[in-house]
């Protein structure tokens, strides 16, 4: 979701030039014979870190482009026959396919349970993850937090696509909830992480690391509470009133808001926007994206 945020960004700054849509080889020939315009230099530079970006993450978004809701943590868990912290032992086929996308193989995937959540007393489990259901692929080696399916049909256990499951390094947010079972499941939760993304000539596809000591501000129903993110970067407060809420940071010094993500359905015009809704005995809330206070840099490659 990250990637896609600052994709969108991109995106946005593209749509604004004065040039018409080229196709992709159009564009490359375009730039091959002639030297380029100031505006045909900016569209080349953001052209090739989509490109970069699409490299590094193509299965993260060939999935985000057919998912356009993000479930909480509260729905994650109560949808799945399982979850789980695994590590990924052994895939068939044995390699990970990054220039394919889910839905063009089959992987079966073999895991070691190191901690359980809901659903399973073994200690080992074997995911079929197939092409014609699109699910998503999984790395060799890797640790992953699991929101495990089980085909009743095929007697098969599956993950399935446009959901939670994701690197337990990234997983704050959901072990956060899931280690305070069962006593988090018995009130509302407001939570989300801070997340600083940053890059320049040296690094186009950008880092981002999780920042702590970051005051938020969540006021709404007639209350205001104050938290402030610990070393993960995380942030979360039990036992609101349903309603709705604006999550408000104090934005460190050289810093600005980039964008924000948030639960549900994917609403492009609420990338900006604060504010949240909580139902009764629901999750909700965001993770705020924050940049230094200058244009994301797209770095001149290729001239």
């Amino acid at each position: 979701m990250l990637v896609l945020l600052v994709f969108i960004f991109w995106a946005d700054e593209v749509s604004e030039l004065p040039l018409a849509k080229p196709e992709c080889g159009k564009l490359v020939d375009r730039f091959a014979f002639r030297t380029p315009t100031e505006s045909e230099k900016k569209v080349k530079t953001i052209f090739t870190t989509v490109v970069l970006l699409l490299m590094c993450a193509a299965p993260c978004l060939a999935q985000l482009s057919e998912c356009n809701s993000n479930a909480t943590p509260c729905e994650a868990y109560a949808n799945a026959d399982a979850v789980f912290v695994a590590k990924v032992t052994r895939i068939r086929p044995e390699t990970f396919r990054m220039w394919q996308t889910d839905k063009d193989y089959d992987q079966i995937a073999n895991l070691i349970v190191e901690k359980t959540y809901k659903g399973i007393a073994r200690n080992s489990v074997v995911l079929h993850q197939l092409g014609r259901k699109n699910a998503p692929k999984f790395i060799q080696g890797s640790r992953y937090l699991f929101y495990a399916n089980y085909d009743r049909a095929t007697k098969k256990w599956e993950v399935r696509r446009c959901g939670r499951t994701l690197m337990a390094q990234y997983a704050h947010d959901d072990l956060y909830y899931l280690n305070g079972l069962p006593a988090s499941a018995k009130k509302t939760r407001i939570a989300g992480e801070v997340i600083r993304y940053e890059n320049d000539e040296e690094n186009p596809q950008g880092t981002n690391r999780r920042l702590a000591g970051v005051r938020i501000k969540i006021t709404g129903a007639g209350e205001e509470y104050e938290v402030v993110t610990d070393a993960n970067g995380m942030y979360e407060i039990y036992g609101a009133a349903a309603g709705s809420y604006v999550i408000q940071p104090v934005i460190p010094s050289g810093l600005v808001l980039m964008g924000v993500m948030h639960y549900g359905p994917f609403d492009r015009s609420q990338l900006r926007s604060l504010k949240i809704e909580l139902k009764e005995g629901a999750c909700s809330g965001a993770t705020i994206l924050l940049t230094p206070n200058r244009k994301i840099a797209k770095p001149n490659i290729g001239n």
